[in-house]
C-alpha cells in the first residue's frame, strides 16, 4: 500500500516527538482525533508505527515487511469478514429501526426479494427520516443510499483493498459480495472498522 502525505506527515511527527498520543498528533496537525483513527491503523497494520497503551507511538525503526505484514497482505476479505444484517427493500422504518437495537449495529444493506444488494442505510440515515411524522409507516427505501452509490468489495479482494476504500470513502463498513450469472450482487458479509482495528492488535501483539 503507497503512503499518502498525510502518513508521511504523522510519521515524521513520531519520529520527532516520540512517544506521543493520537490526541497530540492530531493537535499538531489540526485535524480531529477521529480523522487520524483509520491512518493510524494503517501505519500500525504495515508495522511502521508502534503503539504502548497508556503511552502513545513509537517509530519502528526496524520497520520491514515482515511474516505478519506480509500474511496480512495475502489476506482476503472472506477470511475476516463478519456478518451482514439485511432487511427487505419494502420492510419499514419501524421493522430496520428494531434491527438496529437488537442486533446493535450501525448499518443496516437492503436486498430485494431476490435477495440482491440494492442500498444500505445507517443510524444516521434513520435520524433524517425520523422527522417525518409518518416514519414508522414508511418504506426504508426512503432512508437508504442506493445501489450504484453503494460502496462494496468482493469476497476474493484483499484486506488491504477494503482498508483503502473504507479510508477513500470515510464509511464505516463495507458489504462483501458475490456476483451471480448475470451480474447481480448477492452480500454475503461485511467488512467494518472494528474488524480490521481488531486484525491491527493482533499484529501488534504478535
Amino acid at each position: 500500500m503507497k503512503l499518502t502525505d498525510r502518513h508521511k506527515a504523522i510519521i515524521e511527527i513520531v519520529k520527532e516527538f516520540e512517544p506521543i498520543t493520537s490526541d497530540e498528533i492530531a493537535e499538531k496537525l489540526s485535524l480531529g482525533k477521529s480523522t487520524l483513527r483509520n491512518d493510524l491503523a494503517v501505519l500500525g497494520m504495515l508495522e511502521v508505527l508502534e503503539a504502548k497503551p497508556n503511552v502513545g507511538y513509537y517509530y519502528n525503526y526496524n520497520f520491514s515487511p515482515g511474516e505478519q505484514r506480509e500474511e496480512v497482505k495475502r489476506k482476503s476479505v472472506k477470511e475476516i469478514m463478519g456478518i451482514a444484517i439485511t432487511a427487505k427493500s419494502t420492510a419499514s422504518y419501524s421493522e430496520v429501526l428494531s434491527k438496529l437495537f437488537i442486533y446493535d449495529v450501525g448499518t443496516i444493506f437492503i436486498v430485494n426479494e431476490e435477495n440482491h444488494l440494492v442500498g444500505v442505510t445507517s443510524r444516521k440515515d434513520m435520524l433524517k427520516l425520523a422527522r417525518n411524522a409518518d416514519a414508522d409507516s414508511l418504506p426504508i427505501a426512503l432512508a437508504m443510499t442506493r445501489v450504484p452509490n453503494v460502496i462494496y468489495i468482493h469476497e476474493d479482494e484483499l484486506v488491504s483493498d477494503a482498508l483503502r476504500k473504507i479510508i477513500l470513502h470515510e464509511i464505516d463498513c463495507l458489504p462483501v459480495v458475490r456476483e451471480d450469472d448475470n451480474g447481480n450482487r448477492i452480500i454475503v458479509g461485511k467488512v467494518s472498522k472494528t474488524t480490521l482495528i481488531k486484525l491491527l492488535l493482533e499484529i501488534l501483539e504478535g
